[in-house]
Formats: C-alpha cells, sequence, structure tokens
C-alpha cells in the first residue's frame, strides 16, 4: 500500500521543450464509494508501444487527517492488474459515468512527474496537470512550473466528482478564461501531433 500526495493544476501553456515521458490513453470507471474508501478501474493503454493494462485501484483515506480546505490530496493507495475480462465485467456496474483522457507523463526537476490529463466527451475542454510527491513536506514546499496555472481543489474536481458531473456542471467549477486557453492547447498539441 503506498501513501498518495498530489497536487493539482490548471495549465496556462505547454512549452514546446518539454519531454513527454509516455502518452497513455486511460479509460476509467468507479465501482464501489463509501466515506472513506473509493475502487475505481482502469484500462490503460500505451500510445507508443500500444500496451494495454488493466488496473483495479482502492484509494482510501484510512486514518489520515483529512483537511477539507487542503490543496494537498492525501489517501492511501492499493493497485493490482486484473484481466481484460475482469475488467469489461466490472464496469458494467459502474456507480458512475465513464471518464476518458489522454494522460502526458512530464518529468520536472526533483524526479518528479506531471500528469497533465486532457479530457474527452462530456469534459472536453479541461485539462488538469496533477504532481505526485513522495511526503507532505515536500508537497508544501513545492514550487511549481511557470507553465502550470491557479491550483485546483481537489474536494471539488476529483475524478469521482468529474465522473458524475455534466458538461454544465463541470464548467461552472472553471474560468471561462480556463476552458478558452485548454482549447488552444489541445489545438496546438493536435498540430503538433502530440495527441
Amino acid at each position: 500500500m503506498k501513501q498518495e500526495i498530489e497536487r493539482k493544476y490548471a495549465v496556462k501553456y505547454f512549452p514546446e521543450n518539454l519531454k513527454i515521458e509516455s502518452i497513455l490513453d486511460i479509460e476509467q470507471a468507479f465501482i464501489y464509494k463509501d466515506p472513506k474508501t473509493v475502487i475505481r478501474i482502469r484500462k490503460i493503454q500505451d500510445k507508443k508501444s500500444d500496451d494495454i493494462q488493466y488496473v483495479y485501484t482502492v484509494k482510501t483515506k484510512g486514518d489520515i487527517a483529512y483537511h477539507k480546505d487542503s490543496t494537498v490530496a492525501n489517501a492511501y493507495e492499493i493497485e493490482s492488474y486484473i484481466q481484460k475480462e475482469d475488467f469489461n465485467e466490472l464496469i458494467k456496474n459502474r456507480i458512475s459515468n465513464i471518464i476518458r483522457k489522454t494522460r502526458m507523463v512530464i518529468p520536472i526537476e526533483n524526479n518528479l512527474n506531471v500528469e497533465m490529463d486532457i479530457y474527452k466527451d462530456d469534459l472536453q475542454d479541461f485539462i488538469t496537470a496533477e504532481v505526485e510527491f513522495p511526503s507532505e513536506d515536500i508537497a508544501n514546499t513545492f514550487q511549481k512550473p511557470e507553465w502550470l496555472g491557479e491550483e485546483m481543489q481537489y474536494k471539488e474536481l476529483s475524478n469521482w466528482k468529474l465522473s458524475n458531473m455534466t458538461k454544465e456542471e463541470w464548467m461552472k467549477k472553471v474560468t471561462k478564461e480556463i476552458i478558452e486557453n485548454n482549447r488552444k492547447i489541445i489545438l496546438e498539441l493536435q498540430k503538433n501531433e502530440k495527441i
């Protein structure tokens, strides 16, 4: 079981010289939720190798002190690989909408990665960038790269919340400027054949 400590940001722009470690197409849904635990399943396809993995994830707050105003998401996570057939059966009993997104994994300084998610379907024009940290101290003192924008509240824009929102609902949670900027970023990435 690993501790998951993350912060989530908007994206101001996408620098041309950024190294992209991997590009993944992700399809995910939630199959269980209670006040402290969620269970998510994912199909992850690597766009370079076409390798496909199916992942079953349990996330729990456990006995962690959870600060409702904190921008740092803090939970425990257990992941295991499952078979395609299991994924296909489990997704039939989902309790959320299916989220489809393209994830770009971008290394930054201090052995950290930005996971930039470009959402599809009803979440089209939404982009987030998450950074996962080895400790809360590092998360709290993190100086984001200049190309990342304002910090987003985890509680309002978690994947669980997004998976239960309509397009109108999530668009009310972010500014029109962010949405317009996201559209420009997506067009640029498509033009340069990055996504």
